[in-house]
């Protein structure tokens, strides 16, 4: 039993890392090449040109749900149209062309096609509403700089970007997504699942909307989960709802939606990806793709076999080194804890690398901290205070910056009541 797990793991990384890797190497060039401030000039003004260019520019954009609500709103921030920036919400996180590369390795390119079409659809569809509808949404904070700085080798960058900061957020996501990929492979006869009343026809669209709603999956680790529920017995459009829903959609992205923009524009965005989800769904099923050339392991030899297995070698090897890392800053938050020199915030919301960033950046521009550490896994800052700190300052800084946190104790003198 336990070599068939293992022996099914090795199948889906090699499976999957040729594909990703060509995905996160566009993502590096795209995050080089696309420049934040041109982006700004074209989503300014309300309307569906502003929406389309927003939702195009999504699409291809390689951020989880929780990464891209930096990104859209800082946006916001910098004049973007309150549709356009729901349309960047609803194109982005299901998609990218690591997300892209992956879905067509794994379930072909009628999957990945319907994919990117269904991401561009929810973006026109959310920012239109909200344009129609408007209600009251929130002015935008003050112009604030975030993205790539420019400076340095455009190779290195491009390759940081992809290997250190993409994967470095979403190696445990990925790596949960290829174990109940390599579970169900493994210990589910294939098709099993299939003919009964909760996974065929349109009910199984609204249990893998069930499903991927409230659950957080990045878009590529959703790949080998979809990949492994229509081998279960899914239909491939029930697979393409849980493609949609699962990486767009959990309840911290909700909250800050709502927060940021209001009632409206949080009910537009998860209206037009349960809709638009569930049309991509009804509409891939009624085009006839069978189930093995969809989720079957290709029996590649010779060149091919020995590319996927130097890939999936590489991944395995790419997801360590990044498990590593967080396991020692973890280790290295915890130990350098003293009451007496640290101040602790127990800072909500926190669910990748991208916002470890954001919350690290939101306490160091504040006077009076020296240095910052943050964890992600155990969800604290350490702040060394110096002359002039306010912890008060800083718990309203990470609150603007849609991360709401406690003051956990201070031995300091500093300014907490």
């Amino acid at each position: 039993m336990f070599q068939t797990l293992i022996l099914s793991l090795w199948a889906t990384v090699t499976e999957l890392a040729p594909s990703l890797f060509v995905g996160l190497a566009a993502a590096g060039i795209l995050h080089v090449l696309v420049r934040r401030d041109i982006v700004q000039r074209h989503v300014g003004k309300p309307g569906f040109l502003s929406t389309l260019k927003a939702a195009a520019l999504g699409v291809p954009m390689p951020l989880c749900s929780c990464g891209v609500l930096p990104a859209a709103l800082a946006l916001r921030r910098d004049g973007a149209s309150p549709g356009a920036t729901v349309s960047f919400l609803a194109s982005t996180p299901q998609t990218g062309v690591d997300s892209i590369a992956a879905t067509w390795g794994m379930l072909g390119w009628p999957v990945a096609l319907t994919k990117v079409v269904s991401a561009l659809g929810a973006g026109l569809l959310g920012g239109t509403l909200v344009d129609r509808f408007p209600g009251a949404v929130p002015p935008p904070a003050a112009p604030q700089r975030s993205g790539d700085t420019g400076e340095g080798n455009p190779l290195a960058r491009a390759w940081d970007y992809a290997f250190n900061t993409i994967l470095g957020d979403i190696w445990a996501h990925l790596l949960l997504g290829i174990t109940v990929s390599a579970l169900i492979f493994a210990f589910v006869p294939p098709g099993s699942l299939g003919g009964n009343g909760i996974t065929g026809g349109f009910t199984g669209l609204l249990t893998a909307l069930l499903l991927g709603l409230p659950l957080y999956v990045c878009s590529v680790s959703s790949v080998p989960m979809a990949a492994a529920m229509v081998y279960a017995g899914f239909s491939p459009g029930a697979a393409m709802v849980f493609l949609m829903a699962g990486p767009a959609t959990n309840a911290a992205t909700m909250i800050a939606v709502r927060k940021a923009l209001g009632n409206r524009a949080c009910l537009s965005y998860i209206t037009a990806i349960i809709a638009v989800s569930l049309v991509a769904g009804v509409l891939l099923n009624n085009v006839g793709i069978s189930v093995p050339e969809v989720v079957v392991h290709h029996g590649s030899t010779g060149p091919e076999r020995g590319l996927r297995t130097v890939a999936g070698a590489v991944l395995l090897l790419g997801i360590g080194v990044h498990a590593a890392r967080s396991l020692k800053g973890r280790w290295k938050t915890v130990t350098s804890e003293s009451p007496g020199e640290k101040v602790v915030l127990d800072v909500r919301g926190m669910t990748c690398g991208n916002c470890v960033r954001h919350v690290k950046s939101a306490l160091e521009k504040l006077a009076g901290v020296e240095s910052v550490e943050v964890a992600l896994d155990a969800g604290t800052a350490l702040i060394t205070p110096g002359p002039g700190f306010d912890s008060r300052k800083a718990l309203a800084a990470l609150s603007d910056a849609g991360y709401p946190a406690e003051l956990r104790g201070c031995g300091c003198g500093c300014r907490h009541d």
